[in-house]
C-alpha cells in the first residue's frame, strides 16, 4: 500500500487552534502589547502553517515567500546547501530585497572531532551569495550556529528543525513553521539575529575565525 504524503502545507487542523491561540497569546505577552483594535485585526491576521519533511512542500514553499518578499530578508542557517534556496536569495538581492546572512562555522571550516582540529573548507553556498554581494556572517562563538530562521518583510518567521538543505527537504523528518504577523514574536527573533550579527565575523576571502570552540575539562 502506498504512503500517505506527509505533507501539510494547508491551513492547520481544528485541535491546532489551540497552538496559534497560545503563540499569539505570547506575543502579547512578550511584548506587552494592547490589544489590537477590530480594524488592526483585519489588516493582519496571524497565521501558523507547518511543512513536514521528506517531501512535504517546504522547500517550495520557502522559495515562494523568498520570491514575495519586498523589503527585507534575514537568514540564520546550519546546513545551507539548497540550490533553490540560495538562488532565490540571490535573485531577491539583484531586484533590491535586502538579504543578510548568518551561517554556521562549519561553511569555512570543517572540525575533526577525534584529533579537535579544523580544515579549511569554503561551501559553494557561501561563495554563491558572497559573490552575489550579500552581506554573510560566520557565527563561530558556538560549537554548533544551530539556528534554522528565516524573518521577511518585518512580520514573517520561518523556523523548525528544516535545513536549507536537499537532504532535509527529501531525506529527513524535519518540520518547517511559517508565523505570520506575531509582532511581540517577530521582535524577540529579530533582537536575536541582531545580536548574533554583531558577535559574528564578516565574512570574505581569507577569513580568520578569531574563536575556537574547546569543549571543558572532562566533557
Amino acid at each position: 500500500m502506498a504512503r500517505r504524503s506527509s505533507a501539510m502545507p494547508g491551513l492547520l487542523r481544528p485541535e491546532t487552534l489551540i497552538l496559534a491561540a497560545a503563540c499569539l497569546m505570547a506575543g502579547i505577552w512578550l511584548g506587552h502589547l494592547r490589544p489590537a483594535s477590530p480594524q488592526a485585526r483585519l489588516q493582519s491576521t496571524s497565521s501558523l502553517r507547518v511543512y513536514f519533511s521528506p517531501d512535504g512542500g517546504a522547500t517550495h514553499e520557502l522559495v515562494r515567500l523568498i520570491n514575495a518578499a519586498q523589503k527585507n530578508i534575514e537568514v540564520q542557517a546550519y546546513s545551507f546547501t539548497s540550490k533553490p534556496v540560495i538562488a532565490a536569495l540571490i535573485r531577491a538581492r539583484q531586484r533590491g530585497v535586502k538579504v543578510a546572512i548568518i551561517l554556521d562555522r562549519s561553511n569555512v571550516e570543517r572540525r575533526n572531532y577525534r584529533t579537535r582540529t579544523y580544515r579549511r573548507f569554503i561551501s559553494p553556498g557561501l561563495e554563491a551569495v558572497y559573490t552575489a554581494g550579500i552581506p554573510t556572517y560566520i557565527d563561530d562563538r558556538y560549537l554548533i550556529a544551530h539556528n534554522k530562521v528565516m524573518l521577511i518583510d518585518g512580520h514573517i518567521i520561518i523556523t523548525g528543525s528544516f535545513n536549507f538543505s536537499y537532504a532535509a527537504a527529501h531525506f529527513n523528518a524535519e518540520n518547517m513553521l511559517v508565523i505570520r504577523n506575531v509582532p511581540a514574536l517577530f521582535n524577540r527573533y529579530e533582537k536575536n539575529f541582531l545580536f548574533h550579527e554583531h558577535t559574528s565575523a564578516r565574512y570574505q576571502p581569507g577569513l580568520v575565525l578569531e574563536h575556537q570552540f574547546h569543549f571543558p575539562d572532562g566533557h
